[in-house]
């Protein structure tokens, strides 16, 4: 559901009583802003844009850094320092001149995108970033806004999706300390070419030093469809589900597909298929909620006449509980006992990223809770089944996750879609999130969720 036009803050009143940033229908926050943060957004969509009119914009590509390149001389154009790192995450540094000095607030999310995908996902918090730094500014120059942290810094994370290089959330992981420059830059695409390579091809291997996060929001499309129907305009993210994601090898023997008796074929793929079957199942007959899926296959030789020799299976399983992800991890493993057996190929784990489940920051959820139910904005408690940078920096700094509506949760295709009337009142709300952490007192900054 669409809002008014954005309205700027009013001031901390002088009683002491308890604060939250109020709109009004000063000029500086007219629909200008909607018009900057659409044409912004519909930038990032010609950039590498398919005949089908989706993207495709897969991680260190050519045309990744395109829509870098945009980026960083749009941050240029408006004042931003600009800064990259080692695995090429960018960030734009922008000195509001006035707050606690050497704080930052991060807001940002990815231009990388699937193969064939929407042009929403990442690219919406990106923009609506660069658009909402703006408008800090501007409060902060008109003396309307008293910021707590001295810098806003925008960032765009390196290989969010996973699609070409994996693990996903690659350049977030390297920013929490999860995972080490080196190890990462090591990692390879499916033709041996390594980031680094990648980062070096398109100019985005940088050796900047970047200051630590103080805090974290992201906004971002749902990717499901509870908002579409409750009508609502924004979610207020909770909690993310764990997940399981194992690289599975299946071996057998080449062989001709014709006098190559039955009895006789060790087929890797029919091992696979097994397996696959395997995966579905558990997901289905779990006592709790489990979801399972197997998104990649690769097969060698790859060839209609031999008998697959290899197969390399993705595997996924989410749940929000993660004894249940325990216990679907065992009983695959158990299962391709069985499989072995019976194919007489062999199964190998050649890869295991476990994600545990994350909780966000529940006092910064709070606050936004009641700085939207003071500017009327209706909202959601929601939690995320996909993984998302935000999840990531929870584990460095209190981190925030908005949701926008998304059309019939359609998502990782050229069917993905946000009107913009939906896109403005996510801003609007995003705004209001900003406004009232930027202004909060210091001192509640640093408290920290219970349960992390």
């Amino acid at each position: 559901m669409p809002m008014s036009s954005p309205r700027c803050i009013d001031g901390r009143p002088s009683d002491g009583s308890e604060w939250f940033p109020q709109m009004s229908d000063d000029k500086a926050c007219n629909g200008s802003h909607h018009d900057e943060l659409l044409k912004l957004l519909q930038a990032f969509g010609k950039i590498g844009e398919t005949e089908s009119g989706g993207i495709a914009r897969l991680a260190a590509s050519l045309a990744d850094g395109d829509a870098r390149n945009f980026l960083c001389a749009w941050l240029k154009q408006h004042d931003f320092t600009v800064l990259i790192d080692a695995v090429g995450n960018i960030y734009g540094v922008l000195d509001l001149k006035r707050g606690t000095p050497e704080k930052h607030f991060f807001c940002g999310s990815h231009l990388d995108s699937q193969p064939e995908a929407g042009k929403f996902d990442g690219a919406l918090g990106v923009a609506c970033g660069c658009i909402a730094a703006l408008c800090i500014q501007e409060r902060v120059e008109r003396n309307q806004l008293d910021p707590g942290f001295r810098y806003f810094v925008v960032c765009c994370w390196t290989g969010e999706e996973g699609a070409r290089f994996q693990p996903s959330l690659t350049g977030s992981t390297v920013f929490a300390g999860a995972r080490s420059a080196a190890e990462t830059l090591a990692i390879t695409d499916g033709e041996g070419i390594s980031l680094a390579t990648a980062l070096d091809a398109i100019g985005y291997r940088g050796s900047d030093t970047i200051p630590r996060a103080d805090q974290y929001l992201e906004i971002h499309i749902e990717q499901s469809t509870k908002l579409e129907r409750a009508r609502f305009p924004v979610g207020l993210v909770t909690s993310c589900w764990g997940a399981k994601k194992i690289r599975l090898v299946l071996n057998g023997v080449p062989d001709h597909t014709g006098p190559t008796p039955m009895e006789d074929r060790r087929n890797a793929l029919l091992a696979a298929s097994h397996a696959i079957i395997t995966v579905e199942e558990l997901a289905t007959r779990s006592g709790t909620i489990l979801y399972s899926s197997v998104g990649r296959i690769e097969v060698q030789p790859n060839s209609p006449n031999t008998i697959a020799d290899q197969v390399t299976l993705w595997i996924e399983f989410r749940s929000p509980d993660e004894a249940t992800l325990d216990l679907a991890e065992k009983e695959l493993l158990a299962a391709l006992g069985e499989i072995e057996k019976r194919t007489g190929c062999s199964a190998d784990i050649a890869g295991l990223e476990t994600r545990k489940v994350v909780a966000f920051d529940q006092p910064t959820l709070t606050a936004i809770g009641r700085a939207l139910e003071a500017n009327s904005i209706p909202y959601l408690h929601l939690t995320t089944i996909a993984g998302h940078d935000a999840v990531r920096l929870q584990e460095v700094c209190p981190s925030t996750l908005l949701f926008v509506p998304s059309r019939a949760g359609i998502t990782h295709s050229p069917e993905e879609y946000t009107s913009d009337d939906d896109v403005c009142a996510g801003f609007d709300a995003m705004l209001v999130a900003l406004l009232c952490l930027l202004a909060r007192p210091e001192t509640e900054y640093d408290t920290r969720s219970a349960s992390q």
